[in-house]
């Protein structure tokens, strides 16, 4: 994964990511009642510290200027929004009765995206982005963490 200086963050948490899947979907295939259960409790505490983050920074710096100025590409950032919000909605669903059809499904569909993602969408952004573009990429911070300065008095 190679990619320029502004997508390295991403792709560093894609390569994360890709071993995560891998994990999830070693213990959606073998695991047992208990690591079934500890794996669903691992995927919710990924999503809330990294993943849903991760998400909305890809949403806000790639998907929506593409769509916006690249139209010609509006079905690969549909496919991708999709596979976001399947992802989103797996999580929030999982169960101890479904946690092994939803590990599975999970893991699957986190590696493919981010392949996807590092094979297709970034070689494109680099060809499409202006410098601009890509440093708004680089410079995300989380709305989340603007409301955390905010709180705090740090402006």
């Amino acid at each position: 994964m190679n990619n320029c200086e502004q997508l390295q963050k991403l792709s560093l948490e894609h390569q994360e990511a890709l071993l995560f899947a891998a994990e999830i979907a070693r213990i959606a295939a073998e695991g047992s009642e208990a690591e079934l259960e500890e794996g669903v409790q691992r995927v919710n505490r990924y999503y809330e510290s990294e993943l849903e983050e991760h998400l909305q920074h890809e949403e806000q710096t790639i998907f929506a200027p593409l769509v916006q100025q690249h139209k010609e590409h509006i079905e690969l950032c549909i496919t991708l929004g999709k596979e976001h919000g399947f992802i989103r909605t797996v999580i929030e669903n999982m169960s101890r009765e479904t946690a092994r059809k939803d590990l599975a499904d999970f893991a699957r569909v986190l590696k493919t995206h981010s392949l996807v993602e590092e094979r297709e969408l970034f070689p494109l952004l680099e060809s499409l982005f202006t410098e601009e573009q890509l440093n708004a990429v680089l410079n995300y911070v989380p709305l989340r963490k603007y409301a955390d300065k905010e709180q705090a008095g740090v402006t």
